[in-house]
């Protein structure tokens, strides 16, 4: 579950790890609220770009697409740098890879910042999407590390769900509060000096988390707070230190093991079918608005509330994965449930598109957010369970792979279908999507191997 780094917690006696479940530390709240600070300003920025799509165009003398493609690149930057970092970093503590992800948002709230500063920026911005995907990179695998690590067992479905908080802050703060800062009527230095204003104040304040990360936290609890850990940390400390190269084989090793898997294929293939579908409809919500209801007036404030609402009630749905996961173990059902009643919301769009009835568009965003952020959750954990004891930066090598690909073709082909075909088009990729689940994981039976541990005794403890 965690990195070999980490995985000095006690002494050897023979073959044994001298080390005891402890009480879970309360530094691991504190970890959990600077993560989330952290992520929700890196995509406050980007759901920014995506609610003012139009605006930015205008601001930087190019085309609505191109904006688009500020996403779009952080994806491609995620499928190409994914396998190379997350090797590097399944050598280093959490902490570290903590570090690491403030760093990467911090020089991407400040590359942000520079480019809306003048209007020839856009390839700036360009450049801090990169370090925004490196950031994010990191963060895939990190959530469940630092579950893993910090909390014990009862309390980790619901780390996970609070993680996810801070991206849905940061994208519904910046959905609803972009159209308000800045329209497609304001003047260049308007723009220009409320958002590099906005952006600029992120950068310092994630430079100064920074700093206290780096002087204030702990590489890990003393003790770990669950038998789950303990006996990760027993098959660790039996392994014996190995060279680049031998690690390099050992890395490829499990890579095949887990893309030949048929458990890990079915819910890696689940989470990189439902993870595109919020961040897709915070980039294009805005142009199929636009298209649909131009006599609304600005449809870029309806459009952000409608994303505030998606990311505030995914948060809901976070919280309430967590406390279903806990209660009933489910995971698997979880995950079919929550994505099908996520396709049902997308009907319940694409059907106010096609009456024109922005309420029932309203009503589709904020029931989206709900079973999206239930099912982010859920197969989220249903991971951890059918690869356990494998360390989480293993298992997540590849997700970020497939969840960059998913989210590129699924902005694209939309964006192509919006132009050629209307809104309605468009907004059925996401139904494709959120079917695609729904129909393929209640044919294949999921082993849950951290359940099973967890409930089983450590032998001679």
């Amino acid at each position: 579950m965690i990195n070999p780094g980490t995985a000095n917690g006690g002494k050897r006696e023979g073959s044994k790890v001298n080390v005891e479940v402890g009480q879970p530390s309360p530094e691991r709240w504190v970890i959990v609220f600077i993560t989330c600070v952290v992520t929700s300003m890196r995509c406050f920025v980007l759901a920014a770009f995506g609610l003012t799509n139009n605006v930015m165009a205008n601001y930087f003398n190019v085309e609505p697409w191109q904006i688009d493609w500020l996403s779009n690149v952080r994806a491609l930057t995620i499928v190409l740098v994914c396998i190379p970092l997350l090797f590097i970093l399944r050598k280093f503590s959490v902490k570290t890879s903590i570090v690491a992800m403030i760093v990467c948002s911090a020089v991407s709230l400040s590359l942000s910042s520079l480019a809306v500063s003048f209007r020839q920026g856009y390839f700036i911005a360009i450049f801090g999407e990169v370090m925004s995907a490196l950031s994010t990179t990191i963060w895939f695998p990190l959530k469940s590390s630092i579950a893993a690590v910090w909390f014990p067992a009862n309390e980790i479905a619901y780390a996970i769900g609070i993680m996810y908080i801070g991206r849905a802050v940061g994208e519904a703060a910046g959905a609803v509060i972009a159209p308000y800062l800045v329209s497609i009527s304001d003047s260049a230095s308007k723009v220009q000096i409320r958002l590099s204003a906005l952006f600029g104040s992120f950068a310092i304040v994630t430079w100064a988390i920074l700093m206290f990360v780096v002087l204030f936290t702990k590489p890990r609890p003393k003790h770990p707070p669950s038998i789950a850990q303990l006996k990760v940390l027993q098959l660790q400390e039996l392994q014996e230190s190995t060279s680049f190269k031998e690690e390099l084989i050992k890395f490829k090793n499990v890579q095949l093991k887990l893309l030949t898997n048929v458990h890990f294929l079915t819910a890696w293939f689940a989470r990189i079918a439902i993870d595109p579908v919020p961040r897709s409809t915070t980039t294009l919500l805005s142009s199929i608005l636009q298209a649909n209801f131009r006599k609304n007036g600005n449809t870029n404030v309806d459009g952000g509330f409608m994303i505030m609402g998606l990311w505030l009630m995914s948060i809901v749905g976070s919280f309430s994965a967590g406390r279903l996961l806990v209660v009933t173990g489910r995971y698997k059902a979880s995950v079919v449930v929550s994505t099908g009643m996520a396709s049902v919301s997308c009907v319940v769009g694409i059907a106010g598109l096609a009456i024109t009835s922005i309420s029932m568009v309203y009503a589709s965003q904020i029931c989206l957010g709900f079973f999206v952020g239930l099912a982010l959750v859920s197969v989220t954990e249903l991971l951890v369970q059918v690869t356990y004891p494998t360390r989480i930066t293993d298992v997540y090598v590849v997700n970020p792979v497939g969840v960059g690909i998913m989210l590129v073709i699924q902005t694209t082909i939309a964006r192509l279908l919006l132009e050629k075909f209307g809104p309605i088009a468009a907004f059925a990729m996401e139904l494709f999507y959120l079917l695609l689940p729904t129909c393929s994981l209640p044919f294949t039976k999921m082993p849950f191997y951290r359940q099973e541990a967890e409930a089983s005794t450590i032998e001679d403890r």
